[in-house]
């Protein structure tokens, strides 16, 4: 199994990352946070789906690409190192279910930008505000129905809107667990932008920041908590990319290697996320540093699917086909 990406999937997020630099910035995001205006607006969100962010795994005749779970990751990767907001993760989720379900129409209206979608795990519900269709994902498969009633709630990620809903009658119902497969590992290769976007924050500082003469980089706790980083991004790398690779598959182990990329992407995006605002030092713990909106969003992702331990399940029941 060849893991490494190709020169398509490089040049998709090389791009990716380069339109979100310009046009979703981390500065625009501290504003959201700050109360703001509404990240992303009308005109950017039917971007992101003219760039075909949102249907990267659609069939044609749904208004997608046609390209599978790999090239999905490299995109969300970038969402992830850029603080992305937005229902991203909801809205690729949505029109996978519909274009499961045989409705094609809420498929290409999902990718086309024209319906957003909010994300409803564990009675959770992410991006709420943003969204007129509610998506309801458990591990037997998903639920799709309109909004017609929102209240917002608190947040841990401010750039992660959460809300009270009412909703109205299903549209579509599908039976597939592995859409929420499939939802692990994107979040996983969210996470995992989180983890390579403070990797480099804590290098950066860590080299150009001097105390006693000499960059705090040399010293062994800064080091370290830098190597950790690394071996977690290197890590994940690995992980993510079997899973996405068994998911377009639908290989039996492919629940297993989603949860396990997932759950090893979380628990070293909070580490990481954590340990970046350590090797900042008193600046790290100030609002006026990004330090703090990447373990916020970190956070939210780690806990948007439950508590931690239910992603262990598909861990705690292996067979014989968890490693072919």
């Amino acid at each position: 199994m060849n893991l490494a990406p190709s020169d398509l999937q490089n040049e998709l997020a090389a791009a990716a990352r380069q339109w979100l630099a310009r046009e979703l910035p981390v500065a625009r995001s501290r504003d959201l946070a700050a109360g703001h205006g509404e990240l992303p607006d009308a005109g950017t969100w039917t971007r992101c789906a003219e760039l075909g962010w949102l249907g990267l795994g659609l069939p044609d005749a749904c208004g997608g690409l046609g390209l599978g779970a790999a090239e999905e990751v490299m995109v969300f990767r970038e969402l992830g190192r850029g603080l992305a907001p937005g229902p991203f993760l909801a809205s690729v989720l949505g029109a996978r279910a519909a274009a499961t379900a045989g409705r094609a129409d809420i498929a290409a209206a999902i990718a086309d930008g024209s319906r957003r979608v909010a994300l409803s795990l564990s009675g959770r519900v992410l991006d709420g505000r943003a969204g007129d269709l509610l998506l309801t994902l458990d591990e037997n498969g998903a639920v799709l129905d309109e909004i017609v009633e929102d209240a917002p709630l608190a947040s841990v990620d401010p750039l992660t809107r959460v809300s009270s809903l009412v909703r109205a009658t299903p549209l579509l119902r599908v039976e597939d667990a592995l859409l929420l497969s499939r939802g692990h590992v994107l979040a996983a290769a969210q996470l995992l932008g989180i983890i390579e976007a403070v990797r480099d924050m804590s290098v950066a500082y860590a080299g150009s920041r001097t105390q006693f003469g000499r960059p705090i980089g040399s010293f062994q706790a800064v080091k370290h908590r830098c190597a950790d980083m690394a071996v977690s991004a290197y890590a994940v790398v690995g992980q993510v990319g079997q899973a996405a690779l068994y998911v377009d598959a639908r290989r039996p182990a492919a629940a297993f290697q989603a949860a396990a990329a997932y759950v090893v992407a979380a628990r070293g995006a909070v580490r990481s996320a954590t340990d970046n605002i350590q090797n900042h030092g008193g600046i790290g713990f100030s609002w006026e540093h990004d330090a703090h909106l990447y373990l916020k969003r970190a956070t939210v992702l780690a806990a948007a699917f439950g508590p931690l331990r239910q992603a262990h399940r598909p861990l705690m029941a292996p067979s014989r086909h968890e490693f072919e």
